[in-house]
């Protein structure tokens, strides 16, 4: 469903220019489907696919998708025909928005054109910054560590007083937790599952800061916040490694090539602007 509404930006124009007075150019090809007096064939089909995002065109390419994606055609050439009936397409609103649309489209397909022929970012350009920048791909610390929740810092108190006396902590966990945790001896993951739990990403911060203060094998604590008093352990600590460039090649081509495109589109702004007249009052 979420891939069918992307689809909606692409078939606005589309639909616009079909039902709204001016003739598709899409009229070769197997007719699939008719609404009213305009035919959707097969090219236009391959058309409106190939305007997709090639991330989001999988879906479309089988022939589930395809027919999905023609009930969608379908639908809104539906919609768009009983505007038009009830005069929605002579409203002067309706005719700027609609022919803003098209403009809006046909101008991102352009940049969009001109910007796969002028590839934005070089492989030389992504070491580059990967290497200037590469304190910025160090993964924060990471913990393994359990806590006890109680009602109480009397009970707190106890419980600690109990692991200095060589207590096990899991076993007291199990005993003593109010929290779910209980039945894993008190271990805390992060939300996903997992049980190194990186720095500043999965606890509220004051807990966070209390956390990755106590020495590996220590405990800390206690600690009150609106769920009880807690007592700390901290299992095991890492620093994992800097990542390399090929797990982050992909998020540095994105910063990258989304700075450029802005100064691009501006540079290229200017460029049009002395062949065709701009005025601006």
């Amino acid at each position: 469903m979420r891939d069918l509404v992307l689809v909606l930006i692409v078939l606005v124009p589309i639909t616009a220019t079909v039902c709204f007075g001016a003739e598709t150019t899409s009229t070769g090809g197997d007719v699939l489907a008719t609404v009213g007096t305009n035919r959707i064939t097969r090219e236009m089909l391959d058309h409106i696919i190939a305007t997709i995002p090639e991330d989001k065109r999988v879906p479309f390419l089988t022939p589930d998708g395809r027919k999905k994606l023609l009930e969608e055609v379908v639908s809104l050439m539906l919609f768009a025909e009983a505007a038009k009936a009830e005069g929605i397409d002579k409203e002067p609103a309706s005719r700027t928005r609609l022919d803003y649309v098209q403009r809006e489209y046909l101008a991102s397909e352009y940049l969009r054109r001109r910007l796969a022929q002028n590839p934005l970012v070089t492989e030389d350009e992504l070491k580059n910054f990967y290497l200037d920048h590469k304190a910025e791909f160090k993964p924060p610390e990471e913990i393994k560590a359990r806590h006890i929740v109680v009602k109480t810092e009397q009970q707190a108190n106890k419980i600690l007083g109990q692991l200095k006396e060589g207590a096990d902590f899991a076993e007291l966990a199990k005993k003593n937790n109010i929290d779910p945790t209980a039945a894993t001896g008190g271990r805390l993951e992060s939300p996903d599952g997992r049980e190194w739990l990186p720095k500043g990403r999965v606890f509220e911060a004051s807990f966070d800061h209390l956390l990755f203060k106590i020495p590996k094998g220590q405990i800390g604590g206690p600690f009150k916040t609106q769920f009880g008093w807690h007592v700390l352990k901290v299992d095991d600590r890492r620093q994992p490694e800097i990542q390399s460039l090929p797990q982050v090649r992909s998020m540095i081509r994105n910063r990258l090539e989304d700075q450029k495109r802005i100064e691009t589109e501006k540079k290229w702004t200017e460029e049009l602007k002395k062949s065709i007249p701009v005025t601006i009052k």
